[in-house]
């Protein structure tokens, strides 16, 4: 793994999330029509990373880095070992720092503004069972065309806080490990720019549906780039002892 290639993935990852940082004054949600098909999409990519959709995701990736690679089990547990160690830092980050920032979510305070819930703090104040009641109630008289159903069923899902965004840094995490072992590998760079592109997108997708805000991806996506990045490097370190 080279210098080289490592600022190459950090730039294909960092640099187009920083831009929706650098634009404060854009009010990301609601920037779409919820009940139109752009809305869908962006909704299909989070789902690439919640459940079940992160195991397909490792599961392909895994296929494609590891397709025609020496098949010795030793690298293939080296393999698996760094990769869950980069997810496992990754989620362990992101459970601390939301509980310690306590960061109420856009959605959030959008209801609120439309006088659905009463304020963000009694919401975040109650157990996650409640604040899921809670939300469903402000819900019911809402029509499926300015909330679709699928957004209202996510929405009580994902009833913590904002900061950071769980699925951008497993997104993060996930591009930035991958992106550097198929340029290790040698791969087409076409290749990590399509898998950069993808979990882009998946931080976009988390704006524009009110669940987080412009900082939260940013700072998401540096934390990935370095789990990921620290996973890959320890691949790499234990490869190369594994080939004398």
């Amino acid at each position: 793994m080279t210098l080289r290639l490592l600022l190459f993935v950090s730039l294909l990852l960092i640099l187009p999330v920083a831009l929706a940082s650098l634009a404060l004054h854009w009010q990301w949600f609601p920037l779409l029509d919820l009940d139109e098909p752009p809305a869908l999409l962006a909704y299909g990519l989070t789902l690439t990373v919640g459940k079940p959709g992160i195991g397909i995701t490792l599961l392909l990736l895994s296929i494609l880095t590891l397709h025609r690679w020496r098949r010795r089990p030793a690298l293939l547990l080296a393999f698996f070992f760094c990769l869950f160690a980069a997810l496992g830092g990754a989620f362990v980050t992101k459970t601390v720092a939301k509980a310690y920032f306590k960061e109420p979510r856009p959605y959030v305070l959008w209801l609120v503004q439309q006088g659905r819930l009463a304020d963000s703090g009694s919401f975040y104040a109650s157990p996650e069972a409640a604040r899921e009641q809670q939300l469903a109630q402000s819900l019911v008289n809402v029509s499926d065309a300015q909330i679709p159903g699928w957004l209202k069923h996510h929405w009580q899902e994902e009833v913590n806080y904002s900061f950071p965004s769980g699925h951008s840094i497993a997104a993060m995490t996930i591009a930035g490990f991958f992106c550097l072992m198929l340029g290790y590998r040698r791969q087409s760079r076409w290749i990590l720019v399509t898998l950069a592109a993808w979990a882009v997108a998946v931080c976009y997708s988390r704006l524009l549906l009110g669940l987080h805000w412009p900082a939260d991806i940013l700072a998401s996506s540096m934390l990935g780039l370095l789990f990921g990045g620290a996973g890959a490097w320890g691949f790499v370190v234990l490869d190369r002892r594994l080939a004398y």
